[in-house]
């Protein structure tokens, strides 16, 4: 098995691919379509933010894309009441209708830390707001 090289704009992981978009602030994460994500998966992409973040030597502001996504396990739904990885400084959620929204709103209820969180439906408004997040954190 080959190690993955965190440096890379993209990872492809079994549930989502992580990237930084044009050497972006903001690291995204599109769900693939349909996917039931597990706690493995929770665990995966955590582990995979820290190290894409810890690569760059610098902080994620995180957008999740849940568009697509069919369902959590809940042990998947019981991993997102923890912390945040320290590196993540907001994160905006940005689902389609229906049941991505009822678990991107789920999951900011969940998520009782100190961190900006927001769902959007429009990508570009979520990204501009996370740059906002950015600039009021310098």
């Amino acid at each position: 098995m080959q190690a993955t090289n965190y440096q890379k704009e993209r990872i492809e992981l079994a549930s989502c691919a992580i990237y930084w978009p044009y050497d972006s602030p903001v690291l995204e994460q599109i769900v693939h379509d349909n996917y039931t994500m597990q706690l493995e998966d929770a665990n995966e992409i955590d582990l995979t933010i820290e190290r894409m973040a810890a690569a760059r030597n610098q902080d994620v502001y995180f957008m999740a894309d849940i568009r697509q996504i069919q369902a959590g396990s809940s042990e998947a739904h019981q991993h997102f009441k923890e912390p945040l990885p320290p590196s993540i400084k907001a994160i905006a959620i940005l689902a389609a209708g229906g049941r991505s929204k009822l678990l991107g709103n789920f999951f900011i209820r969940l998520n009782q830390s100190s961190i900006p969180s927001r769902l959007f439906t429009d990508r570009v408004e979520a990204i501009e707001w996370l740059l906002e997040q950015k600039r009021k954190q310098q």
